[in-house]
């Protein structure tokens, strides 16, 4: 199953069906674009299934 984020602060989307790689990937994102630091369980909580 899949899983999709989309970044409240811009354009960017991701889609994965590993839930670790698309965590490491926005946070990867928010810390490169944004100088955030959101927690995994941030994440997961704006994760949907696609």
């Amino acid at each position: 199953m899949a899983h999709q984020y989309s970044c409240s602060a811009c354009e960017f989307q991701v889609r994965s069906e590993n839930d670790d790689e698309l965590i490491e990937l926005v946070q990867h994102h928010a810390q490169e674009y944004h100088d955030m630091s959101p927690s995994a369980g941030d994440i997961r909580d704006g994760m949907k299934t696609v």
